[in-house]
């Protein structure tokens, strides 16, 4: 039996307000007895899987939503007990959850801990008062440092914050000042987000309307190319597009989606992608639960990628990290060089000046990073 190593992806929708910008499966839980009769599912989920591809070996456990902390600590614990029950883990497996910072306290971070969570995400997004009410978040920046002194106190010793940047009425000097506030607690990763308008959500309608002015491109550019600078000073090694870490705190889960390897998605919406098979659960809360209190698995669509759009996205995957596309890993897994599957592309690359290469890697340059979006487009063609 040839062993799977795949990261663990467990999806908990339930949050305690929507934001606007936000077009991730989530809802709000108006009662106790969804979220209980979701966990049921879920923990029956974990064990049909188990049973389905017994040869998948977890290396790491990533809990986001929604708002993982909506449920309780005991909750959470029950959930990761289950998963030590019945899949296969690295004894040095990462647990990862991701928080709001105002459903975060002493308590729970206790039971957390206890539970085997080793990696702490919070949602801080800004540290303006003024700005987080603009994007709908239902935390203040008191909330935020309470909660992180809260998990300092408690034993974490790896944070990640995630930072928004391009928000509604942001001006650059504010953003800087954010930056410094971050440095000042200096967790140990940072994940750094532009605001996307995404289809069909509040702020789409409120900016078709003209009730939303948000910083223009060229300025949420000068944002992150200052954020890069400042967390470059600060210590931080800006080893993917959106993501900065101290040494040795990457996040391991990110690196599996980012090699374009294996991982199981538990829970409504989740998505899968073991060996070259992608699928996708039902988005319906109710048809998830239903479906697996008859032992049905709630996969709604899925689809065996072909070789070129296999080979295609780990090239955008692996380019999205700074170090870039390793040759020879790809070419043990596809068993051809990228420089012949991909020839033209790369050379059009090179001569834009948005990649470069070295004797084991290919990577973005930095005019690159900043147009990586166009960069990607020519693998997609």
């Amino acid at each position: 039996m040839n062993v799977i190593n795949a990261g663990l992806y467990i999806h908990i929708p339930f949050c305690y307000a929507k934001c606007p910008y936000c077009d991730f499966f989530s809802l709000v839980a108006e009662n106790e007895l969804i979220k209980e009769n979701y966990l049921n599912a879920l923990k029956k989920e974990i064990k049909i899987y188990s049973q389905k591809i017994p040869e998948i070996f977890i290396q790491s456990i990533y809990l986001g939503g929604g708002t993982p902390t909506a449920l309780s600590g005991q909750q959470i614990a029950e959930i990761l007990e289950t998963c030590y029950q019945y899949f296969r883990m690295n004894k040095d497996i990462e647990i990862t959850i991701e928080s709001n910072p105002a459903t975060f306290d002493y308590e729970k971070a206790n039971v957390l801990l206890q539970s085997g969570v080793n990696r702490l995400s919070l949602g801080a997004q800004s540290f303006s008062n003024r700005l987080l009410q603009k994007i709908g978040r239902i935390h203040n920046k008191k909330n935020i440092l309470i909660s992180y002194h809260i998990a300092r106190a408690r034993g974490f010793n790896n944070i990640n914050l995630d930072m928004m940047f391009g928000l509604p009425g942001q001006t650059l000097r504010q953003f800087d000042r954010t930056l410094e506030e971050v440095g000042q607690l200096h967790p140990e990763h940072i994940s750094l987000y532009a605001l996307s308008i995404e289809p069909d959500t509040p702020f789409e309608h409120l900016l078709k309307g003209g009730l939303l002015k948000i910083p223009s491109d060229d300025a949420a550019h000068e944002m992150y190319l200052n954020a890069i600078d400042f967390l470059n000073e600060q210590g931080y090694e800006h080893y993917e597009i959106s993501n900065f870490a101290l040494l040795g705190k990457r996040c391991l889960h990110n690196q599996l989606y980012w090699k374009n390897q294996s991982y199981l998605g538990l829970g409504a919406a989740s998505t899968s992608y073991i060996k070259n098979k992608r699928f996708k659960n039902f988005s319906d809360l109710n048809q998830y639960i239903e479906l697996l209190y008859y032992d049905i698995l709630p996969i709604e669509s899925q689809e065996v990628l072909p070789l070129k759009e296999e080979m295609a996205e780990t090239m955008i995957l692996c380019l999205r990290m700074t170090e870039g596309l390793a040759k020879h890993d790809f070419m043990t897994r596809f068993k051809k060089p990228a420089e012949v599957v991909f020839n033209q592309q790369l050379k059009r690359l090179k001569e834009q000046g948005l990649l470069d290469a070295s004797e084991s890697h290919y990577f973005l340059t930095k005019k690159g990073i900043s147009l990586s979006n166009i960069a990607f487009l020519e693998f997609l063609e």
